[in-house]
């Protein structure tokens, strides 16, 4: 299970890294950065909710 809060905390952290490494001026490089944040942290959640199904039919 720690690993989906792992995922999920990789995919906030490609969300803000642009304005913390300051690199939110290189627009190609911030918008990817973004993009690829929010489809990390969605199937993160999305594994976990699989996760939580699957245990609780067993």
């Amino acid at each position: 299970m720690w690993q989906l809060w792992l995922t999920g905390l990789i995919g906030i952290w490609l969300i803000v890294s642009p304005w913390v490494y300051s690199f939110s001026s290189n627009s190609g490089a911030m918008w990817n950065s973004i993009i690829f944040g929010i489809i990390v942290l969605i199937l993160a959640i999305w594994s976990s909710a699989a996760n939580k199904s699957n245990k609780s039919s067993d």
